[in-house]
């Protein structure tokens, strides 16, 4: 006869020795313990890499593998009286062969918020031979892990890999700037650049004390596009470790802050329909500048007035931009509703006859003209994809999502 408490005990036993092992970790809000990382890291500040009007400063990330690590950060803030209440404030990521930039930090300073820019891969912003840009840089005292390849620590114990770390590392900047006196502790924003804009779509769903994000070419949903990301995350164990705990698709459903979404329309690293299905999966509100021509590096990213317009808006009662709805197409016309507050002085319709790889793709400009609070195209014989474009009196541009016909 079977003793049934004897079978639920046993049960119970297993059950705990699983929990016992297994990694802490929530499905919404992945593997990483938020209640250690939203408290302030120490710090520590540094000469090393000194630059005119920022402050360097080491702060404390998580152990890896028993070792101490330390993570390199610029910090700064605007000139003047600091407003009451604080000044608003941004998490800046780079992306990859990036570094802490002092002169983004610097570029947010002079848009009236504090900044920190952090070297996600524990070194400092300084090379071994200066002049030489091939030169490796200088690692710090207690470095971290560095990024290998596309996630390609994947086979590591996850605590190992550097992506786990580098979210942390962003989280805890996020942490580490808002307890600071002269920071309003709920007005900060995240912004990143490539990798950074990986990061910026995968920290944005965890971490909720973010009031806008703008990712810049980086994005979610990348196992599988044709960008060299994507083509590069090998089906498998890889993209299935991606997918769960890393690509920013895992947590979108969390985002309902305001995100702009910035990317060159043939960025080789992230094909516009990563784009579009990141930008379709969050819950926020959401602004899109899809670029014609738009170069992929930091200076390029960190660059447009948008992104600045855009901040302001959210965190300094600043005018929104243009609002585009999503566009609709019958027959050979294409429209899309928009709402601005400012004059919209130039719409455009942009548009591709070409299939294929993204990257390659070659896009045109047309006509487009508005009526009252629409925008009208005649759609080019031929064209498979297009999108509007409208610029308003401060040459501050958006876009509508792309469509297909």
């Amino acid at each position: 006869m079977l003793d049934v408490k004897k079978i639920v005990y046993n049960c119970f036993i297993i059950l705990i020795s699983i929990c016992a092992v297994s990694p802490v970790y929530s499905q919404d809000k992945g593997p990483w313990n938020l209640e250690q990382l939203f408290k302030v890291p120490s710090f520590e500040k540094t000469e090393k890499a000194s630059q005119d009007g920022v402050s360097g400063i080491l702060y404390e990330s998580l152990p890896v593998n028993n070792n101490r690590v330390q993570v390199f950060a610029y910090y700064s803030t605007p000139k003047g009286k600091v407003p009451e209440g604080g000044w608003p404030a941004v998490v800046c990521i780079h992306g990859g062969g990036g570094t802490a930039f002092y002169e983004w930090v610097k570029k947010w300073n002079k848009n009236g918020y504090a900044a920190i820019s952090m070297d996600l891969e524990g070194h400092y912003p300084i090379r071994e031979v200066e002049a030489d840009k091939k030169s490796p840089r200088i690692s710090t005292e207690n470095p971290g892990p560095i990024r290998v390849g596309t996630f390609e620590d994947f086979d590591k114990p996850i605590k190992q890999q550097w992506y786990y770390n580098a979210v942390a590392q962003v989280i805890l900047a996020h942490s580490l700037i808002r307890s600071f006196p002269e920071v309003n502790a709920d007005k900060v924003g995240i912004t990143g650049i490539s990798w950074g804009g990986i990061l910026t779509s995968t920290v944005m769903g965890i971490d909720d004390r973010f009031k806008f994000a703008i990712p810049v070419y980086g994005c979610g949903f990348l196992p599988g596009s044709d960008g060299k990301q994507g083509k590069r995350i090998k089906p498998g164990k890889h993209t299935e470790v991606v997918n769960t705990y890393y690509d920013g698709s895992a947590y979108f459903s969390n985002v309902k802050i305001p995100v702009f979404w910035v990317n060159g329309i043939n960025d080789p690293h992230f094909p516009l329909p990563s784009t579009k299905q990141s930008l379709q999966a969050v819950k926020g509100d959401v602004t899109i500048k899809y670029q014609l021509g738009m170069v992929h590096g930091h200076k390029p990213g960190w660059e447009p007035k948008e992104i600045y317009a855009f901040a302001n808006s959210i965190l300094k009662n600043g005018i929104p931009l243009i609002k585009i709805e999503k566009p609709k197409s019958k027959g050979n016309k294409a429209s899309v509703s928009f709402r601005s507050e400012k004059e919209v002085k130039k719409v455009e319709f942009i548009y591709t006859k070409d299939s294929g790889e993204w990257s390659k793709r070659k896009w045109k400009k047309s006509q487009a003209n508005i009526s009252g609070s629409k925008i009208n195209a005649q759609i080019p014989e031929g064209a498979i994809c297009a999108f509007f474009a409208a610029i308003d009196e401060d040459n501050l541009m958006v876009s509508s999502d792309y469509m297909q016909f």
